[in-house]
């Protein structure tokens, strides 16, 4: 678990802001964005991470998304994945990041410096933001 975000005097004057997005919004936007990865060809290039040594490295084939491939394309065999399995693979992403934007957004909502707006409002945004900005400068 990550630990809670390390709060204390800013070294810099600053203003952090967040943006706050309804969950189905959010959902919907990470839904259409994990289906852009693999429409773009998320699979050839794990695929083609695989030939310049993906499984060597610690980190990238545990990644959103990769992991998700590498297991599809494991499952599939020598033949390849099957469309079942880059379905699942597409879904066990979206779920995978979906879960992981949950814990961004925990996290960050503990920081009592985030000056939260509404992304869905957008005229007033940049008013806010330098709002905010003026606010400690």
């Amino acid at each position: 678990a990550a630990s809670a975000p390390r709060i204390g005097a800013p070294r810099w004057d600053t203003a952090i802001v967040g943006l706050d997005c309804d969950t189905t919004i959010l959902d919907e936007r990470l839904a259409q964005r994990t289906d852009a990865m693999f429409d773009q060809g998320l699979v050839g290039e794990v695929v083609g991470l695989l030939e310049r040594g993906l499984r060597d490295g610690v980190t990238a084939s545990r990644a959103l998304g990769y992991a998700q491939v590498l297991a599809a394309l494991d499952a599939g065999g020598p033949a390849g994945p099957d469309a079942d399995r880059l379905r699942e693979a597409r879904e066990q992403t979206f779920v995978g990041t979906r879960r992981y934007v949950r814990r961004q957004r925990s996290w960050f909502r503990r920081d009592h410096r985030v000056q939260w707006l509404d992304a869905a409002d957008r005229a007033p945004l940049a008013d806010a933001a330098v709002r905010a900005w003026r606010h400690v400068s």
